[in-house]
């Protein structure tokens, strides 16, 4: 008593989610190969240009965010192999240590992102806060 009958189950969404599923499926794969073409030279670059030692010393924020890019940069090489190696990380329980590490990984550095994210946005704060209060390294000769 579902209320379906068999003359009606064409109609049913459920039936027409194949020709979908694909479709989604190459947005998905598309959305990816942007995001991949993107993020590695952007956070290679990224990296670079905030790990340069005039930078780093002047800024302390650079710290944060060559560190996010960085973090960012190696979730994108640990999810583009579980991608090709583990069938995009779908772990079952008959899947290799490698799959397993993978997934890890890739929730390890989910995980630290938000974390950078949280102490770049606190020093900022407390430049904003006490912005006379600035700590100065001398350098003696």
């Amino acid at each position: 008593m579902t209320g379906f009958s068999d003359d009606d189950n064409d109609t049913f969404v459920g039936n027409r989610s194949v020709e979908t599923t694909s479709t989604l499926d190459t947005v998905r794969n598309i959305i990816m190969y942007v995001v991949f073409a993107l993020g590695f030279p952007g956070n290679v670059l990224s990296a670079i240009v905030w790990l340069r030692r005039h930078i780093a010393t002047e800024n302390p924020s650079a710290t944060y965010l060559a560190a996010l890019a960085i973090t960012d940069l190696v979730y994108l090489i640990v999810y583009g192999v579980c991608f090709l190696v583990c069938d995009g990380c779908y772990v079952t329980s008959d899947d290799g240590w490698l799959c397993r590490f993978l997934e890890f990984s890739t929730w390890s550095t989910t995980s630290l992102e938000p974390l950078l994210v949280l102490s770049f946005s606190v020093v900022r704060l407390m430049a904003i806060r006490r912005p006379l209060q600035v700590y100065v390294v001398c350098i003696l000769d």
